[in-house]
């Protein structure tokens, strides 16, 4: 055999003998374990779960433990961790397709080991979840939680494997049932319907309140409510500041989001104001802005009721504010135009006739 055929055999030879060395430290020997059944039961019937996500990085195994002749063996669940702890949490509760379907994301679940110089093994068995709501076909992250069971054992006394992973897992569907309870009537993102009240407007029993007149029905407002002082260089006679606002407050009843919607419609003395003593035909023309402002708040209510959904009420409320104020202050300028600040008596008329079909509805839907 010449030199080049011994070099090549040397290194064949050797490279049999490293895939050897690889293959006995890649391909571990493996144990499978199976999840028995639960002996707890869930306090909630409002929920059931929908599926198991592993979103572990490594979904190989479960863990390493060690053989009783300290050989490290790698550990799994019977038919994949997936289907092994959907059919152990299913025992847990009473499936309801008409209740809440969770989604348990499986972010870390292991069992590890290391042995002790006295040959004593310390070994640890740890579970991160998190719970989510399905919605439609959205996913709603709700809450998450993470526990871990230390346990010392011998080499020659092998842990059962299988009720660690059970414990595991019945210790985070015990605190979901428990979020639960806590929760089911206060989180927003529970909520299964939205319900919207119209309460009376702000002060209408009332309507004059110091600086602040309310709009109301059988009020109406007189010159002596102009206090304002009125500016150097203006070319008006006079001029009424109204405004509107609402507030919402929103309440979880029933797994239902209630909201108490409540417009204030109101003038302020102070910030209107005339420069000389008018007629009753002027005054007719500021009591109209005022129920100008009446009939916006109206249209925000009505179309309030048509737009609110269950993720964005909050923001659709905003939104929905906004766009009628650019409103508001359009119709008032448009009144303004139309009417030339009461001067053109058939403007004027016009938008007296259409003010008053709009107050006669709202006074009579």
């Amino acid at each position: 055999m010449n030199k080049y055929k011994k070099i090549k055999l040397y290194w064949e030879l050797n490279g049999i003998f490293f895939l050897l060395m690889l293959s006995s430290t890649v391909f571990a020997q493996e144990r499978i374990i199976q999840l028995g059944n639960s002996g707890i039961k869930l306090k909630n019937d409002n929920f059931y779960l929908l599926k198991v996500i592993d979103e572990r990085i490594d979904k190989r195994k479960i863990g390493t433990v060690y053989h009783t002749n300290h050989e490290v063996v790698n550990l799994n669940l019977l038919n994949g961790t997936v289907h092994s702890s959907e059919s152990f949490l299913s025992k847990l509760y009473k499936k309801n397709s008409s209740v809440y379907p969770i989604v348990l994301k499986i972010k870390e679940l292991k069992i590890s080991e290391k042995v002790t110089s006295t040959g004593i093994i310390n070994g640890i068995s740890e579970i991160k979840v998190e719970f989510g709501l399905m919605k439609d076909t959205a996913l709603i992250d709700l809450t998450g939680f993470q526990t871990k069971i230390n346990f010392t054992r011998s080499v020659h006394l092998n842990k059962q494997f299988d009720y660690l992973i059970g414990r595991l897992l019945e210790k985070s569907m015990i605190y979901f049932d428990q979020w639960m309870t806590v929760n089911y009537d206060k989180n927003p993102q529970l909520a299964i319907a939205i319900k919207l009240n119209i309460k009376p407007d702000y002060g209408q029993e009332f309507p004059d309140r110091g600086d602040t007149i309310f709009w109301a029905p059988n009020h109406k407002i007189t010159w002596k409510d102009f206090q304002g002082t009125a500016p150097s260089n203006t070319k008006y006679a006079a001029q009424v500041f109204t405004n509107f606002e609402y507030n919402a407050s929103a309440i979880m009843k029933n797994a239902i989001i209630v909201i108490d919607l409540q417009l204030k419609i109101y003038m302020l003395k102070s910030s209107s104001w005339k420069v000389f003593s008018l007629s009753e035909d002027h005054l007719a023309h500021e009591q109209l802005h005022f129920d100008i402002t009446k009939i916006i708040a109206e249209k925000y209510k009505k179309r309030a009721l048509e737009i609110l959904t269950l993720d964005n009420y909050d923001s659709e409320l905003q939104l929905l504010f906004i766009e009628m104020y650019r409103e508001f202050n359009r119709l008032q300028k448009q009144y303004d135009a139309d009417s030339n600040h009461s001067i053109n008596f058939v403007g004027q008329q016009k938008w007296q006739l259409i003010i008053s079909d709009e107050l006669r509805v709202i006074r009579n839907p």
